[in-house]
């Protein structure tokens, strides 16, 4: 986990990117105080409570190609000439459809945190992703983006509802002192 210790000023914008190889989505986190008066109490006395809350950017949820739907262009062996011998092999070309639907979700992800970005839409991002999601996200960001990033999580929360994923973003979030 990567913390930058930046202060954060509470009018900031945060936005959570929660990511693995099939979706993608980005929250916005929201932390409301609420203070409301206690039953039959004195003139002053309150009871202050913090709501923390993520909220799903519109336009911002991606979801990866089905690898059915993938189409693969080599219809055809290769031919390899080689070795000690002057006999030819053939092999088979090397291609992981998996990977380059990643790469390609990746891609588009990265347009369009980049528009955000430009648009002034966040202020500071989380990244909470699968490893290999995160690496590959650290190779395509460009500087203005990872400039904002305020943590970074090796972790998949794509299948958690909001309250577990505040619940283990909570400690980040405090040492990022955001909540």
């Amino acid at each position: 986990m990567h913390l930058d210790s930046a202060q954060i000023q509470q009018s900031s914008i945060v936005w959570v990117l929660v990511a693995n190889g099939e979706h993608t989505q980005i929250y916005r986190y929201h932390k409301n105080r609420d203070v409301t008066p206690m039953r039959e109490s004195e003139k002053y006395s309150y009871d202050d409570k913090n709501h923390h809350e993520l909220t799903p950017v519109p336009g911002m949820a991606l979801t990866a190609e089905s690898p059915d739907n993938y189409h693969v262009g080599h219809d055809q062996r290769g031919s390899f000439i080689g070795g000690n011998n002057s006999a030819h092999n053939t092999c088979e070309p090397h291609l992981d459809i998996r990977d380059e639907i990643k790469q390609n979700l990746v891609t588009k992800l990265v347009a369009k945190l980049k528009q955000a970005c430009s648009d002034k839409a966040f202020d500071h991002l989380v990244i909470a992703a699968s490893p290999k999601i995160l690496g590959i996200l650290r190779q395509h960001l460009d500087a203005g983006i990872l400039s904002r990033v305020i943590a970074e999580i090796p972790k998949d929360f794509t299948h958690d509802n909001n309250h577990a994923l505040l619940a283990h973003l909570q400690s980040t979030l405090t040492e990022a002192r955001v909540a």
